[in-house]
């Protein structure tokens, strides 16, 4: 057995074609990019729609400001290309030749109707695996039904079970789903590459969006399990509603605690005795557990609880908890999140140096391989098109006389 450190990356000498556009298929493709996959995203001319979506530097709206675009394609290069002309097509066509991955997210159909679905595609690539990522998949009454992550994330499930029981239901912040099936993508993809080496045949993964955020692990899994046994509907909380559990101020912002009461009553004993109430532990009604789930009980203990907390940090109720082993953590902001020492002593952050957009720090890797020297920083997003003619040139071999007419037809 050897320690040595290989500079070789795990997916080095893999070609991906990336098709999809806003984020489901970028994040997917971002992933294979950072373990070495050579990504080339095709674009429209227009360029991917996440090019207009924010929050965008300066807040000025410009292609190569989105923030959301910016994070979602470093290490790939951009060509522009009109799938939708016959030139264009045949682009698509030579670059497929030698690729071993196509990852695209068009609705059912699309791609087919344009001589660019997977049975056309493998013909010209049999060890291809083309990975489409829809709303609910290539098949079903639902397949051609328009969704995006809020109705689906509703239609999954778990929306029933969020927010104010007092109130309407309410998704959980940003695009929580999208980023689950993406990377879910990513993993359906490399487990069908391995078959098709395996196997020397390729493979069309289908992942649908519904099914892939159903089969997440999230409360309304359990949930759905537990009605099928009793037939009743977990209700949504009350805030405050169980006892010592949620989110409570600090003096220089929030801190979460949770499973205050559960565990056997340790996690609530280790809790008690941070607040210095220990001694309490034996005298009603911390002596019955039977009374944990009472208002009155509730109400005594935040009257102590809340006080406590507005009297320390983020960073002081951190110490303790870690110290009395108590379930909890701060409820970080984006900036807190660049400090925090767990992430800088791990060199999770990397600064990447874009030519309109400037230099930021983008988060890391999401994991590191055991013995492999990973680059210390990504390539920045591409600029739109910045690699057309290089890909069509050095990878497909076409000569300046074909690009120019291609320019001139349209197709790129």
């Amino acid at each position: 057995m050897t320690n040595a450190i290989s500079s070789v990356m795990p997916l080095e000498g893999y070609k991906v074609i990336d098709l999809s556009n806003m984020l489901t298929g970028p994040y997917c493709t971002r992933m294979l990019s950072d373990y070495g996959a050579e990504v080339i995203k095709v674009e429209p001319k227009t360029g991917d729609p996440a090019r207009m979506h924010g929050p965008f530097l300066n807040d000025d709206p410009d292609l190569e400001k989105s923030g959301l675009f910016l994070f979602l394609n470093t290490n790939k290069r951009s060509i522009t290309v009109d799938i939708e002309t016959e030139e264009g097509q045949e682009v698509i066509r030579d670059l497929v030749k030698d690729a071993s991955i196509v990852v695209e997210n068009f609705k059912p159909g699309y791609l087919e109707s344009l001589g660019l679905g997977y049975d056309a595609l493998s013909a010209i690539n049999p060890n291809l695996v083309m990975t489409s990522i829809t709303n609910f998949g290539q098949t079903g009454p639902y397949k051609d039904w328009e969704g995006v992550d809020l109705t689906i994330w509703a239609m999954g499930g778990a929306m029933k079970t969020s927010g104010n029981g007092d109130y309407e239901p309410l998704k959980m912040a940003g695009r929580i789903a999208s980023f689950h099936v993406g990377s879910v993508a990513s993993l359906a993809t490399l487990t069908a590459l391995w078959q098709a080496e395996f196997q020397d045949e390729g493979d069309h993964v289908d992942v649908p969006f519904f099914e892939t955020f159903m089969g997440a692990i999230d409360r309304h899994v359990g949930q759905l399990v537990g009605h099928q046994y009793t037939g009743n509907i977990a209700p949504r909380s009350i805030p405050g509603s169980r006892l010592a559990a949620g989110a409570r101020p600090v003096s220089d912002g929030y801190f979460l605690i949770t499973g205050g009461a559960q565990g056997g009553g340790r996690f609530f004993q280790r809790l008690m005795a941070m607040l210095g109430m220990e001694d309490q532990l034996n005298e009603f009604p911390w002596n019955d557990r039977s009374q944990y789930t009472e208002q009155d009980t509730i109400d005594l203990f935040e009257s102590f609880y809340v006080p406590w907390m507005l009297e320390h940090t983020k960073d002081e109720v951190t110490d303790l908890v870690r110290e009395y082993g108590v379930l909890g953590g701060a409820v970080n902001t984006v900036g807190d999140l660049l400090s925090i020492k767990q992430y800088r002593e791990r060199d999770y952050w990397q600064e990447i140096e874009h030519p309109v957009a400037g230099s930021f720090e983008y988060p890391g890797y999401n994991f590191r391989p055991h013995g492999v020297e990973m680059p210390e920083t990504r390539n920045p997003a591409p600029l739109l098109g910045q690699h057309t003619d290089e890909v069509l040139t050095d990878a497909l071999g076409y000569s300046a006389e074909k690009i120019e007419q291609l320019r001139k037809s349209g197709a790129v």
